[in-house]
């Protein structure tokens, strides 16, 4: 049977000006809309077209073309930590249905529409999720539950419609989920193994391999990196 990620719904936005609980005012493209089913997207390298990255140095490009999240996490946080997140709590893309974490790989091609999307990474939570859904330390509780989500590069660009669904067509790391590669990060101590395996991948993302690899050089893992709000 042909694995699938049915979507839920897609999400595009533009820059706005955004005032936290306990920031100053900050540009961000989180608060994205969802598109109407059946409209026509085009997707070009960068991701769609009719989207917005701020903060490039951290968002967007090439390997963080788009941005995936499984509506699994939505009823997972509901139920352990009583979220009542809204749609398009984590600034995704996507929301898909079925898979999550767990089964999606490192390089896994799926196909929706006429374009064709390879997972480059998981996504590394940054503090704007806490800021924009003033849920103060949601950004350490999303890395320490390996509920991620992940980016998509964009292998052949073209047209999809709103709510086609992701069909995979080629797997070859079966061993590199997104939930291993975040556990190994953020909730295992002696990984080393883990990470050099991690890294072998010629599909795993430029930025995130020279994370990675300072991470190897430093032993630096777990969640110390993420400040408590």
């Amino acid at each position: 049977m042909q694995l699938m990620a049915k979507v839920k719904q897609i999400y595009c936005g533009k820059e706005e000006n955004f005032n936290d609980y306990k920031r100053e005012i900050y540009k961000t493209s989180y608060r994205k809309k969802p598109i109407k089913n059946g409209e026509i997207l085009e997707v070009d390298k960068f991701g769609f077209l009719n989207d917005t990255q701020s903060e490039k140095e951290h968002h967007g490009g090439i390997d963080k073309a788009v941005c995936i999240y499984s509506q699994k996490y939505y009823s997972f946080f509901k139920e352990k930590y009583d979220f009542n997140l809204p749609e398009c709590a984590f600034g995704e893309n996507f929301t898909i249905l079925d898979l999550d974490d767990s089964e999606i790989c490192l390089g896994d091609q799926f196909k929706c529409g006429e374009v064709v999307f390879e997972v480059s990474q998981p996504r590394r939570p940054c503090w704007k999720i806490s800021s924009i859904l003033n849920i103060p330390n949601l950004t350490a509780i999303v890395a320490k539950e390996s509920k991620t989500g992940f980016y998509f590069r964009v292998i052949k660009p073209g047209k999809l419609k709103a709510r086609d669904d992701l069909i995979l067509i080629s797997r070859k790391y079966p061993k590199l989920t997104i939930e291993f590669i975040n556990d190994s990060i953020y909730n295992a101590r002696d990984n080393a193994d883990n990470i050099i395996e991690i890294l072998k991948s010629p599909k795993l993302a430029d930025a995130f391999r020279i994370s990675l690899k300072k991470r190897l050089e430093n032993r630096s893992f777990g969640l110390e990196e993420f400040q408590l709000d």
